[in-house]
This record gives C-alpha cells, structure tokens and sequence, in this order.
C-alpha cells in the first residue's frame, strides 16, 4: 500500500498536483478543528456573514455545531436565509453589531463582501478596482451583541462560544458592543487589516493590541490578501480568551 501511494503521488506530481492531509497542516481549518476541540465549541457567532461562506466553510471541515450568521444588507442576507434554511443548526439574523442600538447607512459595494460602515481607502481601489467601489448606500438595523446575547443561546445548552468578525474594518465596534457578555466569549477570529482599506480604519496591530487589552492572545494568523507584489493586505487572527482551561 505504501509502494502504490508513492507511486500515485510521483505521477500526481507531473502535473503539478501533490496529496495533502485535509484540512492542510497549519489551514485555517485545521487551526479552528484544533482550538473547536480543546474548547469544546459547539456555537459560532457569524458577524458579517455575507451570503453564508464561512458557514458552509465550517461545514466542510467537519464543524456540526450551531453556527448563528448575522448580515445586514437583505440583498446578501435573502441568499443566506436559504443556506440557513437546509440546516438544523443554521440561523440567519438580518442585522448588523455595533457599539450602539439603532440604525446606520452602510456603503453597498460592486462586490457586497467589501461592503462597510466605513468608506474605501484608495488603496482599496488600488488593489480591488471597480469591486470596491460603492454603488448604493443602505439603512440598516444595528444591534449591540450583549443585548440579544441571550436570545441567540436560549436553545443551546451549555454553550460555548466562539466570535468570528469580518465586518470590514469594523470588528472593534462590534466587540465594545459586547460590553459584560465578552466574557462568556471563549476564543474570536478578526480580519485584520495590515494596510488599511478603509478609511478611519483601525489599523491591524494596533486592533490586536486592543484584543490583547480584552483579554485575548492570539493563537493563529493565515493571510486573506495579497497585494500584487505579494505583500500581506488583510489576514484572519484567531484569539483565545487568556486564563481560559484547555
């Protein structure tokens, strides 16, 4: 057996294919396995969802816990309602989080994931053209997490949460809106931005500083985007809570 899997992957090799475990050593995926495991996660908390990538991303690794996605442009969130739809333990919210209860125009863009409350830098036009761009703006519902903190878990027992962000430069605002309930937050993934995209922007190590002052570590960094010349732009940082038991 070993001799034919040598054999496979030499003449997978000529044409520039190579067999690797799944999910690849030092993924993303396997990182989340790893951390979902020591942590006993069994609920995710989806802010910024788009149209259900990373839900179905969870899935495809293996992740069968709760996964509660919140989007706020309806356009994105009707796509992800169906997705929510075909799976037991998938829940859709058409809303946003933020520091505060309310509402808030949000910039739509060309291509909806660069959509934020925050306005594009050039640099984001550099790199991303005509995706980038913002073709309409929205008013959309904004709701603070430790206000519907309990709702969101009301039929999950024991739970234990992971938070992962990808809100456009906003991720910051979403976690001070967390306010008490941060604490019953376990581990977090943040997209953070090393050259910024936006523009007010928190900038991606100084983000992780305040990350760190909430009491969070990180334990993984995967790049997201690259610029043309290969420098990082955007990469996702997994956190866990300091002091947490394993």
């Amino acid at each position: 057996m070993r001799a034919l899997k040598q054999v496979v992957r030499r003449s997978l090799r000529v044409f520039g294919f190579e067999i690797v475990p799944f999910p690849p050593v030092d993924s993303l995926a396997a990182h989340l396995l790893a951390l979902f495991r020591q942590l006993a996660i069994n609920c995710v908390f989806d802010i910024g969802a788009h149209v259900g990538e990373y839900g179905h991303f969870l899935r495809e690794i293996g992740y069968r816990g709760h996964v509660i996605s919140f989007e706020p442009i309806p356009g994105n969130f009707a796509v992800l309602e169906k997705h929510c739809a075909r799976d037991s333990k998938w829940r859709g919210l058409c809303l946003a989080l933020g520091s505060r209860d309310g509402t808030m125009r949000i910039n739509v863009t060309h291509a909806t994931e660069f959509s934020s409350f925050l306005a594009p830098s050039r640099l984001s036009h550099e790199e991303f053209a005509h995706r980038s761009d913002v073709e309409r703006v929205e008013e959309v519902e904004v709701r603070r997490l430790d206000g519907i903190f309990t709702e969101c878990l009301h039929q999950i027992p024991d739970p234990h949460v992971y938070v992962k962000m990808d809100t456009q430069g906003y991720d910051l605002e979403v976690l001070e809106g967390a306010g008490a309930r941060l604490s019953d937050v376990l581990a977090l993934q943040s997209e953070l931005s090393l050259r910024p995209m936006y523009l007010n922007m928190t900038g991606g190590f100084e983000a992780l500083s305040r990350f760190n002052a909430m009491g969070f570590e990180a334990t993984g960094l995967f790049p997201v985007s690259r610029s043309r010349d290969l420098r990082i732009i955007e990469l996702d940082c997994v956190m866990r809570r300091v002091g947490r038991p394993a």
